[in-house]
């Protein structure tokens, strides 16, 4: 019973220990109260005697709570050092991906320590199962003395938590909860019923989309590229070319209007700005699901953009050159009203640039579909690009490209950025070939480019003391475009105000009474 009791004890410290001292300073616990003290306790209970029940071994199941409390202290570490963002509960469905993208995950993580940690972490898991006797004590009885403490750690933290008020700032949360309660105490909270029942209500409040409008008296073309962690990186560093967004540059002379974008991620989470773009709803309001909205919106129809043009007559088509499973988009894009969803099994494979589709690829692509349109409806196209998709780290470049990139060569450390210039020139070659195309239509056209996010470049950023998070956007139409518009407006937004601004400048949103 006494190593019962000290395994217990040491687990339960060794795990407190390794969440204050295993986190950023900045993440570090700060004075919990008592109510967060009772859930950690609960949560070491719950899965200590977990493990108990089971192996009937203590210290068995005292390394296997370490080794949980290990792997997400790891996969925090490798997640805010290449996004500046903590863990938070919804990650869990995204990185179950992981099994079927390994590339957009496992290469974040220190993969010499990864394996180096679980050789060991099997060893001993192997050494105490096999050296730890069982306990001397009546299976029968014991394990129903386990099985009532689990149920009622169960009880003590499903109550418990829902007593705690969130910030919904994953920093913040921690701080005050530590890192393995936020996890658990956002997981149940977001399951309730009455938070998923608010969505629903903030949705229909606060999307645009919901209003009503009379029917425009012009229906252009709307083609919108979402350009993988599109942003103007020349601020960054006085080496890099001034010429490298050239055509980015010249159309903004012409653009309706241009600016900065203010989006809701750095580095990835795609998905957070494309909801934002998609519904006209602030991310943070999103509450619990600002994290992952997709996850949550699998079942009815939500107003959005896509569904506010079907309306007006629309054909609605999606083209990604990923697979549409990839954030649940097969799901959940038709209930946003898209028609048609063009993934990457309609693209030759043979078309990439470094690992990934290319940017030109779905240039052609969006180009045959405007060529092949057999009907009188104007489309709306919603192009995700993939080509500049981290991790930039495992690609290479030629000699050639510094000189193409730079004006004087980089240090040898800005490797990732020098992979993603590259890139970039071809986003904006991508631009300037559908810009092109468009002005050979007689069909009326409006195109939005803009980007989910900057890159994940986190060794740069801290060497260059870089901490703006905006993207870019550009709406340009190809009526009258061979004009300066002198009225041109530099105009920062946030990703949200995006999807009205354009159909304003598109002439399919009149402007609303106040």
């Amino acid at each position: 019973m006494l190593s019962l009791l000290f395994a217990y004890g040491l687990t339960g410290f060794l795990i407190q220990q390794a969440q204050t001292y295993g986190l950023a300073t900045e993440l570090a616990p700060a004075n919990r109260t008592p109510t967060v003290w009772l859930i950690q306790a609960a949560l070491v209970t719950l899965i200590f005697s977990l493990v108990l029940v089971v192996s009937y071994r203590p210290y068995f199941a005292g390394l296997i709570s370490l080794a949980l409390a290990a792997i997400i202290l790891v996969v925090n570490q490798a997640k805010y050092k290449a996004l500046a963002e903590p863990l938070v509960f919804s990650d869990i469905y995204l990185y179950l991906q992981v099994f079927t993208h390994p590339r957009l995950f496992l290469p974040f993580l220190n993969l010499p320590l990864v394996i180096a940690a679980t050789v060991i972490g099997l060893t001993l898991l192997a050494t105490a199962l096999i050296l730890e006797p069982s306990l001397g004590l009546p299976r029968f009885s014991f394990s129903l003395f386990l099985v009532g403490l689990i149920l009622g750690s169960l009880a003590v933290i499903t109550q418990q938590a829902a007593l705690i008020k969130l910030s919904f700032d994953p920093h913040t949360d921690i701080k005050n909860l530590g890192l393995f309660n936020s996890l658990i105490i956002y997981y149940l909270q977001a399951r309730q019923q009455q938070h998923l029942s608010q969505l629903k209500q903030i949705i229909q409040t606060e999307s645009p989309y919901t209003r009503t409008t009379q029917e425009s008296l012009t229906q252009p073309n709307l083609i919108i590229i979402q350009s993988e962690s599109f942003f103007d990186p020349r601020p960054l560093s006085t080496a890099i070319k001034p010429n490298l967004l050239q055509y980015f540059d010249a159309l903004k002379l012409s653009a309706l209007q241009h600016g900065k974008l203010t989006v809701p991620a750095w580095g990835a989470n795609t998905l957070r700005t494309e909801y934002a773009f998609l519904s006209g709803i602030n991310n943070q309001k999103l509450q619990y699901y600002r994290f992952n909205p997709y996850q949550f919106l699998q079942t009815d129809p939500s107003p959005s953009l896509v569904s506010y043009l079907k309306n007006q007559g629309y054909r609605c088509v999606c083209i990604h050159p990923n697979h549409s499973l990839f954030f649940k988009r097969n799901r959940v894009f038709p209930l946003l009203g898209f028609d048609e969803f063009i993934d990457i099994q309609a693209f030759d494979l043979k078309q990439t640039a470094g690992p990934y589709i290319s940017d030109q690829a779905v240039a052609i692509k969006i180009q045959a579909l405007l060529n092949a349109k057999d009907d009188s409806r104007p489309l709306f196209i919603f192009a995700i690009t993939m080509e500049n998709h981290g991790p930039l780290h495992l690609e290479s470049y030629a000699e050639p490209d510094l000189a193409e990139l730079y004006c004087t060569p980089p240090p040898k450390q800005h490797h990732d950025l020098t992979v993603y210039l590259k890139h970039l020139k071809n986003a904006d070659r991508m631009l300037a070939d559908l810009t092109t195309y468009l002005t050979t239509q007689a069909k009326a056209s409006v195109l939005c480019w803009y980007g989910d996010h900057v890159p994940s470049l986190p060794a740069v950023y801290q060497a260059l003391n870089y901490q703006d998070g905006r993207s870019h956007y550009l709406v340009w139409s190809n009526q009258d475009n061979q004009a300066v518009n002198t009225l041109v407006q530099q105009h920062d937004l946030s990703i949200e105000q995006l999807g009205t601004e354009l159909l304003t400048l598109a002439g399919v949103w009149p402007p609303l009474n106040p």
